[in-house]
């Protein structure tokens, strides 16, 4: 039977014997918050085993350090639960499919598990940093100063419509948001930067189609696509998962064009792992 062994933040288990110089802690339990209302989390670790239960073919990976790598059920939303040793090491949702992004990598950011780890890079020129999903078996593959393709994916922990807003430009002209797609890194500044990852980050966007519903852990989720910028002219798309706990009571009522704003979390895996379509 799993161990049941959470971090700080969520469900992630360090190995004692594994050193990681300068690694960071990482863990998960603010991005559950984006698919669990917190009085649901109590259930998690019930929900995770029985998605170790329920998949009689794990993917394998790792030579020295080997693991077992558990699925839920087939969808735009997956949950993974990776196990060391007959230990829950670690367990996240995982979006499945996205957008491509060229990202040229600038760092690769392991946590102390060994196992995972975020990519912190650029897109044309517009800073990206975002979890791997697929880290505790690409991870050996990346060499800083080199593009790879990723499959871009993000979750909300917060969505609503933004207010028609206005700024002064630098030469005192005011210019209007209307329309504009943008986004900041939360760890940058602002509300709640002490607290915030380097793959989380506020957004500005307008609806670019119509959302469409899936679901994951027995909630439901929406999925919400946006542009969360416009680099040299390259549209960065993805699609913002949510929950309906985290939307704002209008979202009801979204069209496409109309302009969104949120606080989400970044992820991706590389657009040549082919493992959920072998799977």
């Amino acid at each position: 039977m799993l161990r049941r062994l959470f971090g700080t933040r969520g469900p992630v288990a360090r190995d004692p014997e594994v050193v990681i110089p300068g690694a960071t802690q990482g863990g998960h339990g603010d991005h559950w918050g984006c698919v669990l209302r917190a009085l649901d989390e109590g259930k998690l670790v019930d929900y995770l085993v029985g998605v170790t239960q329920k998949d009689d073919h794990p993917e394998t990976f790792g030579t020295t350090r080997k693991g077992l790598v558990f699925r839920s059920e087939e969808g735009p939303l997956r949950t993974c639960v990776i196990v060391m040793s007959g230990v829950l090491a670690s367990a996240y949702p995982e979006v499945q499919d996205g957008a491509v992004w060229p990202i040229l990598v600038q760092e690769i950011i392991p946590w102390a598990n060994g196992i995972e780890g975020q990519i912190s890079g650029s897109a044309y020129g517009a800073v990206v940093r975002f979890f791997d999903t697929r880290f505790y078996k690409n991870a050996d593959k990346y060499t800083v100063g080199e593009t790879y393709n990723f499959k871009m994916g993000a979750l909300a922990y917060t969505l609503g419509h933004a207010p028609e807003t206005e700024a002064e430009s630098d030469i005192g002209a005011r210019v209007s948001f209307k329309g504009a797609s943008a986004y900041m890194p939360a760890a940058s500044g602002g509300p709640g930067s002490e607290e915030a990852e380097i793959d989380d980050y506020w957004f500005h966007s307008p609806l670019e189609g119509e959302p469409s519903e899936t679901s994951l852990a027995g909630q439901r989720l929406t999925a919400y696509p946006i542009i969360m910028a416009i680099p040299n002219d390259f549209e960065l798309h993805v699609s913002a998962y949510a929950a309906d706990h985290v939307l704002a009571p209008d979202m009801a009522l979204a069209r496409p064009e109309d302009d969104l704003q949120g606080f989400l979390w970044l992820q991706g895996h590389l657009a040549e792992d082919k493992e959920s379509e072998e799977e």
